[in-house]
């Protein structure tokens, strides 16, 4: 069901948790879903950002400039501030439209870096 590629600009040290996240993800979204949240935070703090709240994080970011369009998808997400703050507690009901989302994140952040 998923064979996107990474994003062309994300750092190559980061491209294996998408690899595997796609390589997972008609098995177990949820899984997947894991793993690209790990690499959001991953992103999060390549910009210098904390990489522990990803909606502040993601807040800070498009604050001093970045792209307006990564809050859009990071709404699409529907990541609430408590989950973003607690990472065991990742809400997951709608499976593999969760992973879609996701992985729209990961490509508009990704974008939003350059």
């Amino acid at each position: 069901m998923y064979s996107p590629d990474a994003p062309d600009d994300l750092p190559a040290g980061l491209r294996p948790l998408f690899t595997e996240a796609m390589a997972i993800a008609d098995a177990s979204p949820a899984s997947a879903c894991a793993l690209l949240r790990i690499l959001v935070q991953s992103m999060m703090k390549s910009t210098g950002r904390g990489g522990r709240n990803i909606v502040r994080d993601v807040n800070d970011f498009v604050a001093v400039g970045s792209d307006v369009g990564v809050l859009r998808a990071l709404d699409v997400v529907g990541l609430t501030d408590t989950e973003s703050r607690r990472s065991a507690e990742l809400s997951l009901s709608n499976g593999h439209s969760d992973v879609q989302n996701m992985i729209v994140l990961v490509h508009v952040l990704s974008r939003a870096m350059q």
